[in-house]
């Protein structure tokens, strides 16, 4: 559980309606004011605006999201929980439009791509537009020929109709997001760090080793481009224990 006693305000990847929005619903309920941001996400962490923020970080049919990078820009940060759910996503549009009306999906990449074997059998017609935000420009066009990718929460506040659910491609479409804090959050017995390591690729070998050799389980690793080098990589190392255990304190 994060500890919300310092967060008032909790950014996360709007508008609202997004599956970001249905994870903060569920991480903090209706203790702290939930803020929809979209450009400006982690400026709005970075000054201060938000206490926390909430960003999806991996998923089990895409891998990383395109969010990471812009975490690993930040002048520093603290992950002070994770939250792993299942996604469910439907088709979703204007209360007139019916399934056959349909001429354009839209929805944000990473969705898309979790549905594309659905909308290969089932819309194969039907053109896809890749962007973020497309439930609530959905709601705004109110054509019967557009259909936007989502939860089911945005048909709830944008006054719209699931017209298919269940569209993903099965129980293994797992999310992950990461709550961004202030500070490390104290131990439970059951935690896990994610030490960031910027390297080039010869190096790399021996720092896994080293932390092989100490005892810390390694429970995953995910791989982002500097974009200063072609062997220059950012490594985000998922290990098991707390910030604060002394083998952890030894890097």
């Amino acid at each position: 559980m994060v500890d919300i006693s310092a967060i008032s305000q909790v950014g996360y990847v709007g508008p609202a309606g997004t599956w970001t929005h249905q994870a903060a619903l569920d991480i903090f309920g209706g203790s702290v004011k939930l803020v929809p941001l979209e450009a400006d996400l982690f400026a709005a962490y970075e000054t201060g605006e938000v206490d926390a923020l909430c960003v999806p970080v991996t998923t089990s049919l895409v891998g990383t999201t395109p969010y990471v990078d812009g975490l690993l820009a930040l002048r520093s940060l603290f992950v002070v929980a994770e939250y792993p759910k299942i996604l469910s996503y439907s088709l979703i549009a204007p209360i007139e439009a019916t399934f056959e009306s349909i001429t354009t999906a839209m929805g944000h990449p990473v969705a898309l791509e979790e549905v594309t074997d659905w909308l290969d059998e089932n819309m194969p017609h039907v053109s896809r537009e890749a962007r973020a935000g497309t439930i609530h420009h959905v709601g705004s066009l109110n054509s019967p020929a557009v259909a936007s990718i989502g939860p089911g929460l945005g048909a709830k506040l944008y006054n719209l109709q699931e017209l298919r659910t269940g569209i993903e491609e099965g129980l293994h479409n797992v999310t992950r997001w990461w709550v961004l804090g202030r500070e490390i959050p104290a131990c439970t017995g059951y935690d896990r760090t994610t030490p960031h390591l910027r390297t080039r690729e010869q190096e790399f070998g021996s720092f896994m080793q080293d932390l092989a050799q100490s005892g810390i389980e390694i429970l995953n690793i995910y791989e982002r481009p500097t974009f200063r080098g072609l062997d220059d990589h950012h490594y985000l190392i998922d290990v098991s224990g707390h910030a604060s255990d002394q083998k952890m304190l030894s890097f």
